[in-house]
Formats: structure tokens, C-alpha cells, sequence
């Protein structure tokens, strides 16, 4: 009987965003006939955590609960559990993250922490970085395989990501892989010495999944009878839910009876949240948090948004085409991959007063919101067979 190949898939949790669902998502339809499968996280945390299949061996993490705390908490907890070292590594990554662009942190902050942390501790046949940052970084320095794998999400020139700092990184990789046509060419502009290395791999969408969870799931429960508009998005920056509040605020005034929900958590919570009670739309504004099945709100929705500053290929937004939901999007780099906009959805300057304009005719017009969703119907959005991409490059073919 032919021995199974050792694979290694490395990420830093399994939070709620589009690239750990997109993690998961391949996990649970992956070989285990012809593949023994381990996943190393920097954090065992999030709540995908539980969606990981029982074939998959689940690596101790790399950091203990209490690094991710905040440095005040976090030092004193880390010495409490008798791990000094870690302590000072935390601090020294405080430090080195407290200026420059996001890719500059990254870098100076692995520079710290890579020699605090341990090596992989067995050889595999291939080793798979999950996203950009440490993990691809983890995978280069501390990993022994025959193939190395990286994955980059976005738009790597709209991320804001180093490259000064990562193309020793990339040019030791045996693939780098992205989700979208337009990212491809972002990657290829930066690191044009690699473009045989560079692939598509879309993100895998399973409808029939997707459609299950949405008829066994609750969804809204508030007896609301007008419009609902939902975003499901990390709240950071990049979602731009910011650009969109001014928006929500402006249409609240000029009677429109709707709601606003959105599903999800990040560093922008606080900033949110006090900007909704700023612009008096606390009434229309309802933070869901983390929804471990966002599906049935999703398929109950009127309208989907997505008002981010820059995407790769949102999974958010492949998952609101797959249940026929009409949605409004800004105009990111990569929007247009995903949405023809006034044939199945609506993409519309990247400022609040464009999802102002956007959202007010897709409140008031039901029959545009009727043509988007019948375009929608007509298309089919699985693609389990992107695996066999990943699984060619694992075979180093």
C-alpha cells in the first residue's frame, strides 16, 4: 500500500475571516486517503476551531493563550505560567509594531519572534503558509519539506505588505498562490523575478454546503418589517464598514425604514460602535459579533454590503452570489472579478457618499433588486475542483 504524503498546513487562528473559512473549507474536502494531514496555528483560537475535521492532527500552537493579550496583560500572565522568554519576546513585538506600514511591522515583529519560536518538529512532503506575514515566514525558516507553499489573499500592492522584506521570503518558495486574476497581477508587478512560481487558486465555494446551513441555522429574530442591508466582515480598516456609516446615517434622515447588521469582530469594534452613537443610528445599526453560521442571514437579507477599501477575492461575497442575495459593493481593485455591476450587482465609488447613492437605489427599487437576484440564479458558483490545483502543487507538478 502506497505511504501517505506528510502534508503541513500553517495559519495564525481560525477566526472568523474569509481566509480561515477558506481554510477550513479545503480541510474538510481534502484527501485523507492519500494524505496525513497536520495544521499548525500560531493561536489554537477561533471560531472555526471546531469545523477542523477529526483526520486533521491539530499541532500544539505556537504561542500560549496568554501571548495574544495586550502587552500589559500579557507580560505579567506569560511570567505567571513560567514563560519568561516569551514575555520579553512579547514586549520586543510590541515595540517593533508600533510604526510603519503593515508589512514593515510584520517584519520587524517576525524578526523578534523568530527566535522565540520553535521548529516544525518532523520533515514533511509539503508545507502549505495559509496567508501572508508569519506564516509564510514560519514556513521558510522553521520548516523542513520538500515542497513550500505560500498563499497571499489580496491585492498584495493595496495590503500594504513589504516587499522589500518578504521577497527573500516568496523567492524561496516552490508556488505562491493567490485567489484572484487581479491579485496574480498585483503579485507579478511586484515580484516579476517569480511569475512561474505565482498560481490562481480561487477560494473553494460548496453550494450544496452552504444551502444546508442556511436551512438548519436562526436567523434574524427581531421582527423587523423593513429592509435589511448585512455585511459580514473583520472589522478593520480594510472592510471599510467606516466609509459606510456616514452613508447608513444620511439615508436614516431621509426616512428610509431599513436596518443594518453586521456580522463580526476586530480591533474597529470600539471605533464603530462610538461612531454609530455619534451619528444617532444606533437604532439601525446591530452588531451581530462573531455568527459561527452566517448562512441563514445571509439567504434572509435584502441587500448584501460590502464597502471595503481592498479585497483579494471576498469569500463574503462569493457566499452572498451563491444564495442570490443583491449587493452592493465599492469599488476595490479586485470588485469587478466577482460582480458586473448593473447586471448581477452594483459596484459604486469607494466614499460614503457613493454607497449613499448606491444604497438608495437599491432601497427604493425592488425590481433592480429583483434583476440582480434573478442574474444571480442563473449562475453556478461551486468549484470544489480548485483542490485539484493545490493538490498538482503539492505533487510538485
Amino acid at each position: 500500500m502506497r505511504q501517505k504524503k506528510k502534508i503541513l498546513f500553517i495559519n495564525y487562528s481560525l477566526h472568523s475571516g474569509g481566509i480561515e473559512k477558506s481554510l477550513v473549507t479545503i480541510l474538510s474536502l481534502f484527501d485523507y486517503e492519500k494524505y496525513d494531514v497536520d495544521l499548525q496555528l500560531f493561536a489554537n483560537e477561533g471560531l472555526f476551531l471546531k469545523r477542523v475535521p477529526k483526520q486533521v492532527h491539530l499541532l500544539e500552537p505556537l504561542f500560549p493563550p496568554e501571548y495574544r493579550l495586550n502587552i500589559r496583560q500579557a507580560f505579567w500572565a506569560l511570567l505567571r505560567k513560567g514563560h519568561p522568554l516569551l514575555a520579553v519576546c512579547r514586549l520586543m513585538v510590541t515595540i517593533a509594531g508600533r510604526r510603519g506600514t503593515m508589512g514593515e511591522r510584520l517584519g520587524r515583529m517576525w524578526r523578534t519572534e523568530r527566535h522565540f519560536v520553535r521548529p516544525a518538529s518532523c520533515k514533511y512532503d509539503a508545507a502549505i503558509a495559509f496567508m501572508e506575514g508569519q506564516p509564510i515566514y514560519y514556513n521558510i525558516t522553521k520548516v523542513k519539506s520538500h515542497i513550500k507553499i505560500g498563499f497571499i489573499h489580496g491585492d498584495y500592492e493595496a495590503m500594504g505588505l513589504d516587499s522589500k522584506t518578504d521577497r527573500s521570503y516568496v523567492d524561496r518558495l516552490d508556488a505562491l498562490c493567490t485567489v484572484s486574476e487581479s491579485c496574480l497581477a498585483s503579485l507579478r508587478r511586484v515580484f516579476p523575478e517569480i511569475l512561474e512560481k505565482c498560481h490562481v487558486i480561487y477560494n473553494i465555494i460548496s453550494e450544496r454546503f452552504m444551502q444546508s446551513m442556511a436551512d438548519e441555522g436562526e436567523g434574524f429574530t427581531d421582527n423587523f418589517s423593513g429592509l435589511r442591508i448585512l455585511s459580514i466582515a473583520r472589522l478593520s480598516e480594510q472592510k471599510g464598514l467606516d466609509i459606510a456609516m456616514p452613508a447608513i446615517a444620511a439615508l436614516k434622515k431621509q426616512g428610509f425604514s431599513f436596518r443594518w447588521y453586521i456580522i463580526g469582530m476586530g480591533p474597529e469594534e470600539g471605533k464603530l460602535k462610538s461612531m454609530a452613537e455619534e451619528l444617532q443610528v444606533k437604532d439601525c445599526v446591530f452588531f451581530l459579533g462573531e455568527r459561527a453560521n452566517p448562512y441563514p442571514y445571509l439567504k434572509q437579507c435584502d441587500i448584501y454590503l460590502q464597502p471595503s477599501r481592498f479585497e483579494g477575492k471576498s469569500i463574503a461575497v462569493d457566499e452572498a452570489m451563491v444564495m442570490r442575495r443583491p449587493i452592493l459593493l465599492t469599488d476595490f481593485s479586485t470588485a469587478s472579478d466577482q460582480i458586473k455591476s448593473g447586471a448581477n450587482g452594483l459596484i459604486v465609488p469607494m466614499s460614503s457618499e457613493g454607497v449613499e447613492d448606491g444604497l438608495k437605489m437599491m432601497l427604493t427599487d425592488g425590481d433592480i433588486r429583483k434583476k440582480f437576484t434573478e442574474a444571480l440564479s442563473k449562475g453556478n458558483y461551486s468549484n470544489e475542483g480548485e483542490l485539484q490545483k493545490l493538490y498538482a502543487l503539492i505533487e510538485g507538478k
